[in-house]
């Protein structure tokens, strides 16, 4: 199956190729009704019973009443499924953007619409539920997606059929009758405080160990980190302003040992970039998601921590459940981490084997 990455915004090629598209169903469109038209007469003039100008005037009146209204046979869409698809999908994203959602939300939309768009053979006003768990099934299977993903595919869908239902295209969400995807109960992956020294001890600059001190001191999201400027942090106080999910903005606080290394690093910095943090080569651009990632895994090579896969959510994991471990209150993590519920909250924590050792040891043994 083709990936596309999706740009939101409407490029001329892509509005040419959309006036194109509506000028071809345009044509269509009058072409079927010049078939119904002459289907009609012909019926008529075969019985006989209308003369030739009756007949004149009788297409000129059913003429005027198919021009009122949208005629379509089955085959309407033809080769161009995925083109109009594609359409609605452009214009639900651009009612996202003006709903204001951030960029990683459109393109999380977007992306996963667009594997639905290359996976059917029907437009979406014909989709129903079979067809989407067909397709779920089908990223499942050949894709490999955790159950986790599979509701987070489920959600996008479901909102943007929703968005197809108030537009009126169709009449009823076929997502409606999918429901949540069950969720294995795993334990969660956290770094002991051995392994997460064998990290720091990996590092070749200053820049890698700020990061690692910055996500492991305060459990922030990758996509918070690599969006940070060096306005937003506040060096007498070691606050850091951060702008979550739905451009929530939140106080994260800095260690002491993340504070100094990020000095140091930005003391070393000889570009202008207005970035927390950039690439570590010329033109010094803004670091990426996929960097931060990338850095974190040649890190981890080199740190020969026995099969440790390194990722930055790890750190977000073990920052939730070290809190735990010390007696936090799970609101006060909720609001660290930037939740909006508490239950998301006690995903992080709740299969902590630390805390369970030292209740099975405190009250067993």
């Amino acid at each position: 199956m083709a990936r596309h990455r999706v740009n939101p915004e409407r490029t001329p090629d892509n509005t040419l190729s959309m006036k194109r598209t509506i000028k071809e169903g345009s044509a269509r469109q009058n072409s079927q009704k010049a078939m119904i038209t002459n289907d009609i007469v012909e019926r008529l003039a075969f019985d006989g019973e209308l003369s030739e100008e009756q007949l004149k005037l009788l297409k000129k009146q059913i003429d005027r009443t198919l021009n009122q209204y949208d005629v379509r046979s089955n085959g309407q869409y033809g080769d161009n499924i995925q083109e109009h698809n594609s359409k609605l999908m452009e214009e639900y994203l651009a009612a996202k953007t003006v709903e204001n959602r951030s960029n990683t939300t459109l393109y999380n939309y977007g992306n996963e619409i667009q594997k639905l768009v290359n996976f059917l053979d029907k437009p979406f006003e014909q989709v129903d539920a079979a067809d989407i768990r067909k397709y779920m099934e089908y990223r499942k299977n050949y894709d490999g997606i955790s159950a986790v993903t599979m509701n987070n595919v489920r959600l996008y869908l479901m909102s943007f059929f929703k968005y197809l239902r108030t537009e009126e295209l169709i009449s009823k969400n076929p997502i409606d009758k999918i429901g949540p995807v069950k969720k294995e109960n795993k334990v969660t992956e956290v770094l002991s405080d051995e392994e997460a020294e064998m990290i720091r001890c990996a590092c070749k600059s200053e820049r890698d160990i700020a990061i690692i001190d910055i996500l492991s001191g305060t459990g922030m999201r990758v996509s918070e980190l690599v969006g940070l400027d060096r306005s937003d942090v506040n060096w007498d106080t070691g606050e850091v302003k951060v702008f979550g999910k739905g451009k929530k903005e939140r106080i994260c606080f800095l260690t002491g040992r993340a504070k100094v290394h990020l000095k140091w690093y930005l003391q070393q910095r000889t570009d202008n970039n207005e970035a927390l943090f950039v690439t570590s080569k010329s033109p010094y651009n803004r670091i990426t998601k996929n960097g931060v990632e990338f850095i974190l895994r040649e890190i981890s090579k080199r740190s020969k921590v026995p099969r440790l896969r390194l990722y930055p959510h790890k750190y977000r994991s073990t920052f939730a459940t070290n809190m735990s471990n010390r007696g936090a209150d799970i609101s006060d993590i909720q609001h660290l981490l930037g939740h909006s519920s508490s239950d998301t909250t006690s995903i992080y924590i709740k299969n902590s084997v630390e805390k369970n050792r030292e209740a099975h040891k405190r009250y067993i043994n």
